[in-house]
């Protein structure tokens, strides 16, 4: 038991020390969805939401779950990858964003997205909603995604959200930041360490006893 504890302590420490890779993501996140008419506005770029339409709407990328996610807004510098006119798309763990997507093409919004389709969303279920992004207008292009809970009955979330922050470069829905080979090196030499001492105490304390 202890030598599992010590696992997980140093492998916890080793996890913390990674670098993010090109990939942004919030970390886990539990941003409510309100079932009103405002619900959440969220930038993805700088991770801000709001419970009300923010001043810079159209001069920054904001996504506007409302009524618990049921409808679905965005302004022009955010761009859900949607199907048909207008439908967000919910997309299969690991589905590529990129310049190859179909997006919105500009100020829109989504309202046909729940239901039992393979690309909609199942209400009470979590699923990855695609996007491009402009930070400012006339500002590169990044791909990211969104992984959202829609409710009818006001229980709805955002659950976290990420981007690559080189602009044009494809991300997949769910990924997050790998850690590099050096960080990695260093949590397992720490693990090792950690498991060196571990032995000599119990060596000791079995002589002792």
């Amino acid at each position: 038991m202890k030598t599992r504890l010590v696992h997980s302590t140093l492998l916890a420490l080793a996890t913390a020390s990674v670098s993010h890779a090109g990939i942004v993501w919030s970390g886990p996140m539990n941003v409510p969805v309100p079932f009103n008419f405002d619900g959440v506005y969220l930038n993805p770029f700088t991770g801000a939401t709001a419970a009300t339409q923010p001043a810079d709407w159209n001069a920054a990328p904001w996504l506007n779950p409302f009524f618990g996610g049921v409808d679905i807004g965005n302004d022009a510098l955010m761009r859900p990858v949607i199907t048909g006119a207008d439908q967000v798309v919910n997309l299969g763990l690991g589905e590529t964003i990129s310049v190859a997507s179909t997006f919105a093409a500009g100020e829109s919004g989504s309202t046909t997205h729940v239901g039992a389709a393979a690309n909609q969303f199942h209400l009470g279920t979590p699923g990855y909603l695609g996007f491009a992004f402009e930070p400012a207008v006339g500002g590169a292009t990044y791909y990211g995604w969104a992984q959202i809970e829609i409710s009818n009955t006001g229980a709805a979330r955002i659950l976290d959200w990420a981007y690559d922050n080189a602009p044009g470069t494809a991300i997949r829905a769910g990924a997050t930041p790998v850690p590099e080979p050096g960080a990695a090196l260093f949590g397992l030499a720490l693990l090792g360490a950690a498991l060196t001492r571990r032995h000599r105490a119990d060596t000791r304390s079995a002589k002792v006893g």
